[in-house]
């Protein structure tokens, strides 16, 4: 039986999202609409005007794009700190050449590149992950999201005591734990050790790849049951479906099936889900884990555990768009190695890849002026001034007092709760390594 986890995959890589600029701005007034804290503008890609992944966007950590260091570069090196041993990261060519810049750098042998390949879609990126990692059948391996700049322990993760008992783990995070200041709007609740818990979905995974990649075939799917999960979670690409309407079509194919989904949920989840119904969505949607397990296992054979006991924030600071990008940048240049303990490292290898960078793509070299662009078509200030220099357009005095005070306050906020994860993080390993934990 598993132990440990050994093997990671950095996702660096997603869909085409076609002609975007109406779904961005439709997703905006959406979440304006919604009354989210702070809403944001996303970042999409596609094959003409973006095709380049936002997480081989630099980010200006340093106050100025000269010490800059590209968002993928946190991920692969916070993998290759832990104790991990092989760690593949799927992308594009820059994310290559990222990935060897930083292997040259740090002398590093965990981490090794996969192509993404000419067809954007999750289950491309998960299976050229495969290939460089070749799990064995009933092996867990870790998945992280690659816009997660500040996720750097993974020491309670790796050796999860329930690893050996499941094929897929997802700790999410909730706003009571991980969310109280990051603007994300929580959808759902999940009836966790005996109360509710508002939540989102986890940037980490533990996955038993094989066993999940037959699922589609073995179920009659008419996509990969990557792709179904993978599109349920991104606001913005239901096609066609809503995100709960994809997930139930694996639950719910047929009235037989159906009616066993119903009856593994149980009468009483069955009438929280009807009463969510009948308000029309005007709650969060009620998810009870026990009740979910039992559904999954019986119609897929997936022994599927979702919990929340995840108190990291970094794992709810996912980059989505304009804001996560700018006030994440304010971060580290505020507050440095007292949030993020590679912070003197990281920066100083940013000097070095940098100008690498933009002598070899014009991706890099002509990025101030691409941002400023994205930026100045939302009427926002653009965030590269003279030289340069970085100056974060949500807080400073050229955007409105409420936007600049809601900004300000994420981030004075959001540093503090990291300062307390890192002062526990080094409190447990001082007590592993001197094996009093």
């Amino acid at each position: 039986m598993q132990e440990r986890i050994t093997k990671a995959i950095i996702t660096a890589s997603y869909n085409d999202d076609g002609n975007f600029e109406g779904k961005v701005r439709q997703q905006y007034e959406k979440e304006v609409k919604s009354g989210y804290y702070l809403p944001t503008h996303l970042f999409l890609r596609n094959r003409n005007q973006h095709k380049f992944t936002k997480f081989n966007f630099p980010m200006p950590i340093g106050g100025s794009m000269n010490s800059s260091v590209p968002m993928i570069s946190f991920a692969m090196l916070n993998t290759s700190r832990s104790e991990l041993e092989n760690i593949a990261v799927v992308g594009d060519e820059i994310t290559k050449t990222n990935a060897g810049f930083f292997k040259d750098y740090f002398s590093d042998c965990k981490v090794d590149y996969s192509p993404e390949g000419n067809e954007w879609k999750f289950s491309k990126t998960i299976e050229s992950g495969m290939k460089s990692l070749s799990p064995e059948e009933d092996e867990l391996v870790l998945i992280l999201m690659g816009d997660t700049p500040l996720k750097y322990d993974f020491d309670r993760i790796l050796v999860d005591s329930d690893i050996g008992e499941y094929d897929l783990i997802a700790d999410v995070n909730t706003r009571r734990k991980t969310g109280r200041y990051w603007p994300r709007k929580h959808h759902a609740k999940i009836f966790y050790r005996g109360r509710y818990l508002l939540f989102k979905e986890p940037q980490v995974l533990l996955a038993n790849l094989r066993k999940i990649n037959m699922l589609s075939e073995n179920l009659g799917l008419e996509e990969p049951i990557w792709d179904l999960v993978y599109d349920s979670r991104k606001a913005h690409g239901n096609k066609g479906k809503s995100r709960k309407e994809k997930i139930f079509d694996i639950l719910f194919p047929d009235p037989i099936t159906g009616f066993s989904t119903l009856k593994d949920f149980g009468l009483i989840y069955n009438l929280q889900m009807l009463q969510h119904i009948l308000r029309r969505n005007s709650k969060p949607f009620p998810v009870n884990p026990k009740a979910i397990y039992k559904a999954f296992k019986n119609r897929t054979g997936l022994r599927f555990l979702l919990k929340a006991d995840n108190d990291d924030p970094s794992t709810i600071e996912d980059i989505d768009g304009l804001a996560d990008w700018a006030n994440l940048s304010e971060m580290l240049s505020t507050a440095g190695d007292s949030i993020y303990p590679y912070y003197s490292e990281i920066k100083k290898f940013g000097e070095t890849v940098i100008p690498e960078l933009r002598r070899k793509f014009d991706f890099y070299y002509g990025f101030e002026g691409y941002m400023n662009s994205i930026f100045k078509g939302y009427e926002l200030p653009e965030p590269f001034i003279r030289n340069g220099e970085f100056v974060n357009p949500f807080t400073s005095n050229k955007i409105d007092k409420v936007t600049r005070k809601r900004s300000n306050k994420i981030i004075k906020g959001s540093i503090k709760l990291h300062k307390k994860y890192l002062r526990k993080t080094k409190i447990r390993r001082w007590l592993k390594n001197h094996n009093l934990e």
